[in-house]
This record gives C-alpha cells, structure tokens and sequence, in this order.
C-alpha cells in the first residue's frame, strides 16, 4: 500500500489520515508518532497504519524517510 504522502509530509503527530484505493478496495488510516532526523539530515517518521481488507482491519507500524525528490519511502 502506498502511503498517503501528505499525511507524512503535513500532518501533525497523532493526527489520523484515511485513505482509500477504489483500484484494490483498500482502505485505512495513517498517524504519524514520531518525526526525527537521521545523522544525514534526512527527515523520517515513524506512523501507525491501520489497513482494511476484506472487511479485516489489520494495524502495523513503520517508518518512512523523506526522500531528495520529496516523496516518502518505507524503511521498515
């Protein structure tokens, strides 16, 4: 699932974001925790996401770094 980049680059930590996929019929929420910077200077946070599919909601926690071009990539 492809985060909702807004949410990571705008909103505040403990604000609930919903996305949705009409393609894939996937939907859920990301919340950013926590934002830090790496040694190199290379903005990341970490975020709850809640993904619904098939009915099932499934939680799971990540962290995404800001990439040079500006849009966001899951480390972990």
């Amino acid at each position: 699932a492809r985060l909702p980049e807004t949410a990571l680059e705008r909103a505040p930590a403990g604000t609930v974001s919903t996305w949705s996929n009409p393609d894939s019929g996937h939907s859920g929420t990301v919340t950013p925790v926590r934002t830090y910077q790496t040694s190199s200077g290379q903005y990341c946070r970490e975020y709850q996401q809640t993904v619904v599919v098939g009915g099932q909601s499934q939680s799971a926690y990540g962290t995404a770094c800001r990439q040079p071009d500006g849009t966001w990539k899951i480390v972990r």
